[in-house]
């Protein structure tokens, strides 16, 4: 087999275990960066203006682009730009597909292997590292030094997120922070008047407000879909649980010191304590929209969400809008809020001067604006400098504007990625916190309450030895059935 079949074949089994979704991520430290330090490039402008007359030539043709940003309002404006792109430069076609993303690595994946990929891709996490590992992607750091370098860009959101190895391979389209909402006057009503900054204290605030005589619950975790992970992931990286690392040669090794193992038993004990006492019974089977929905009808009062909640608020119950807030996780060792990423990558194998020159024209001065204000809950601007401007500003829903730019700059300036970026082979992060630490343990924990204390002290070396088992090299397919 050649190297970019076995290339394939490695990606083929990571999409295996590939979320169908943009992931969650954690705050790679509890630093910030000052909002004052945001760099409103004019220069920018003037070095994109000329990158796009030098590619002038290159820019002709027809491209394919797959995007699986499936709601109309920010696929109709995805769409505007593309016509307005057309318009400016006459004999170019740029065909958007809108695909849901459900079984999208697989037909991307499919497409690189028989030669007719999109010549661009939407991607969610990981699919970047995933995808350049079949030398599928075009390497974009030349585009990326033209839209404004890597500094331009929030935290981990390009230099992780979407690197692989040395090079780059997708440049963020948009980045969406995690924080902990809560019903404001759930807490004048228990007399609380300061949000919490440490775990105890947003248990004590979660458990104050429950009384399950009024079905009003402080807590709520979808341990019943795949998104509970991502708050559990969370808590552990806040807590400075890994468990996989990587040695001073480069080399990927599996453990599970004392102190992360005293970590992981303190934040599973957490956990278990906030959910058993502050969350309904079926937490268990809960899915992210059943308890999105128990928030927007006022029996669940806090959550760890995206600001995507406003969206089922708007639908379940609009009048409440004002009275659910927000703020950052409380951290632990670590800061404890996290980072959904979504981006934009290349076709090696296709026109790929018209691509990088559409992507280009995206990214040049406010021209995304429109584009984030479409849909904007979900989307937050990836580059430093949109959040300084006037339009994106003035435009944002009212309970977004105390969010941006200062509790979003705070939160994303320092958050990272999680899912299949954090391991030695296509998948690793998200099989890591998915399969090992994540709903396949607590579940069992909360309904089998008897062997809790043993699978707790049990935890890291069955982990261990569970990932292990694939570095062997056994199927990553079978190994996430089997652990499931």
């Amino acid at each position: 087999m050649t190297k970019k079949g076995k290339r394939i074949l490695g990606v083929i089994m990571g999409a295996a275990v590939m979320m169908a979704a943009a992931g969650c991520g954690q705050s790679a430290d509890s630093g910030t960066k000052d909002a004052q330090e945001v760099k409103v490039s004019e220069n920018n402008a003037e070095n994109v203006d000329s990158a796009q007359a030098e590619s002038a030539e290159e820019a002709t043709g027809t491209i394919e682009m797959w995007s699986m940003l499936t709601q109309q309002e920010r696929a109709d404006e995805l769409q505007k730009l593309a016509d307005s792109y057309m318009e400016q430069n006459p004999g170019t076609q740029i065909n958007i597909t809108v695909m849901p993303w459900s079984g999208a690595m697989d037909k991307i994946v499919s497409a690189i292997m028989a030669g007719n990929a999109p010549d661009i891709m939407v991607t969610g996490t990981g699919y970047p590292q995933s995808l350049a590992g079949t030398g599928g992607l075009l390497e974009l750091s030349d585009l990326v030094e033209e839209i404004g370098g890597k500094d331009a860009f929030l935290s981990t959101s390009l230099t992780v997120q979407g690197a692989y190895e040395d090079g780059l391979y997708s440049v963020p389209l948009y980045i969406t922070p995690y924080v902990a909402y809560y019903r404001d006057s759930w807490l004048k009503e228990a007399g609380i008047e300061t949000l919490p900054t440490t775990w105890e204290e947003y248990y004590d605030m979660c458990k104050a407000v429950t009384d399950p005589s009024k079905d009003r619950y402080g807590f709520a975790l979808p341990l019943g879909d795949l998104h509970a992970w991502k708050t559990i992931w969370s808590f552990l990286q806040a807590n400075d649980v890994d468990l996989l690392n990587v040695d001073e040669n480069g080399e990927w090794y599996i453990d599970l010191d004392d102190e992360s193992r005293a970590a992981m038993v303190e934040t599973y004990d957490y956990l278990y304590k906030l959910v058993k006492d502050c969350a309904p019974e079926g937490t268990v089977g809960y899915t992210q929209t059943n308890v999105r929905e128990m928030v927007a009808g006022g029996t669940v009062m806090s959550r760890i969400d995206t600001p995507e909640i406003y969206y089922t608020l708007q639908s379940v119950a609009p009048d409440d809008m004002d009275d659910v807030s927000y703020f950052k996780i409380p951290g632990r060792k670590k800061t404890g809020s996290g980072q959904g990423w979504v981006g934009l990558s290349i076709s090696s194998d296709g026109n790929t001067g018209l691509a990088k020159d559409f992507v280009r024209y995206m990214f040049t001065g406010d021209n995304m604006v429109d584009f984030y204000l479409s849909y904007p809950y979900a989307m937050f601007p990836a580059k430093e400098d949109l959040f300084q401007n006037t339009k994106y500003q003035e435009n944002l829903p009212d309970n977004l504007k105390e969010m941006v730019p200062d509790m979003a700059l705070d939160i994303l300036s320092t958050s990272n990625g999680l899912g299949m970026v954090n391991g030695p082979f296509p998948g690793a992060g998200e099989f890591e916190s998915q399969c090992i630490l994540g709903n396949c343990r607590l579940p069992r924990y909360l309904t089998k309450p008897r062997q809790r204390r043993s699978e707790w002290d049990m935890a890291g070396s069955d982990g261990i030895s569970r990932v292990s088992a694939v570095f062997r090299g056994k199927s990553l397919l079978t190994n996430k059935m089997r652990i499931i």
